[in-house]
């Protein structure tokens, strides 16, 4: 469970870059300047919109890394976690 444990850091990078990505975005579509700040609302917006983004990518890595780590599962390695999951 090490090795897909170290895929864990990537949720914030791709909430970072989602919301980043969503904050150009939404500043050009008001025809703003891209760094112009965010009111609450829609800085709240953005990053519950980011964090969703960044939770739907990894959920399912975190599954498999959760059950690599349980000691009462034996699997052969993280394709045989992947095809017992899914079955």
């Amino acid at each position: 469970g090490f090795v897909p444990g170290l895929f864990g850091t990537s949720h914030g990078a791709l909430q970072f870059m989602a919301y980043e990505d969503l904050k150009l975005r939404y500043n050009t579509y008001r025809n703003r300047v891209s760094d112009a700040k965010l009111n609450t609302v829609e800085y709240i917006l953005m990053a519950a919109v980011s964090k969703i983004f960044a939770v739907a990518a990894t959920y399912p890595y975190q599954v498999v890394r959760a059950r690599l780590q349980d000691q009462h599962n034996t699997y052969s390695g993280v394709f045989d976690v992947i095809h017992r999951t899914w079955r």
